[in-house]
């Protein structure tokens, strides 16, 4: 992917995941990010070998099936995979539209039912996380704002805590530079999550000179950091949301899961 693409696609996830989200009142861009992420994915499945001990779990997760033409009006599930059919809101979803297009002419009717094929392969690609992700308390306020990806882009100094060049994975997300590691972790065995303003970094990539996050996995509860966005978080994520609060951060194979609290303040 080309730098131009790059920007692009950094700016519809804004547009797509951030506090103001507008996305899906345009379509165009819509169907345009997910060109976009379906052409990174390819590039990184292709650069990358196979990683034999990665569990199921861990994996990128299954992609929503393509939504095909409509068959007939009376079959309009057909154009979901079979993992969207199998879904009770799914099912409601499509017995509703029929309802409602029976009087409908045939072109209508298969309208409408690619439309809606669509905005549902559109959304399960958005909130990738609420399938993958483990489930966050449901007294939470907090709700899923982003997914990261590995960022090739992002330069890890070698024997950033103890991670080597060839071992570095790193994340950026508005200032906040994020790298996986297993150094940090008691038995350095188990995957970490570090996080910290890319604007703290020591000239030697060796120190930090503010806040300094990081979480190990621990059995079954994946590796995640907790940011508050207070004076001490970068000022390009702090203005991402002014509503202050506090971020999470929940790594998941190599992704990372986005949650924000709404701006909420303890009792």
């Amino acid at each position: 992917m080309d730098d131009a693409s790059a920007a692009e696609l950094r700016r519809l996830r804004a547009r797509a995941y951030g506090p103001d989200a507008d996305l899906l009142e345009d379509p165009a861009a819509s169907s345009r990010l997910m060109e976009l992420e379906a052409q990174l994915r390819a590039e990184r499945e292709a650069e990358r070998p196979p990683v034999a001990t990665a569990s199921s779990a861990s994996g990128t997760g299954r992609e929503p099936g393509p939504a095909a033409e409509a068959q007939s009006p009376d079959a309009p599930a057909a154009d979901l995979d079979a993992e969207a059919a199998d879904d009770p809101a799914t099912r409601r979803l499509w017995a509703l539209v029929r309802m409602l297009t029976s009087r409908l002419p045939p072109v209508a009717t298969a309208i409408v039912a690619v439309s809606i094929a669509a905005a549902i392969a559109l959304t399960a690609s958005i909130v990738w996380g609420l399938a993958s992700l483990p489930m966050i308390s449901q007294t939470s306020a907090s709700r899923q704002v982003a997914t990261l990806e590995i960022d090739d882009d992002v330069a890890i100094p070698e024997g950033f805590f103890g991670t080597t060049s060839e071992q570095a994975i790193a994340y950026e997300y508005y200032g906040l530079l994020m790298a996986q590691s297993s150094a940090m972790s008691p038995n350095g065995e188990s995957e970490c999550l570090i996080g910290l303003d890319e604007d703290d970094l020591t000239a030697d990539g060796q120190g930090v000179n503010g806040p300094f996050y990081y979480g190990c996995r621990a059995g079954a509860f994946p590796a995640t950091i907790e940011v508050p966005l207070d004076d001490t978080a970068p000022e390009r994520l702090r203005a991402q949301f002014p509503e202050g609060g506090a971020l999470q951060f929940v790594l998941q194979g190599d992704r990372i899961g986005v949650f924000w609290d709404g701006g909420a303040t303890a009792a």
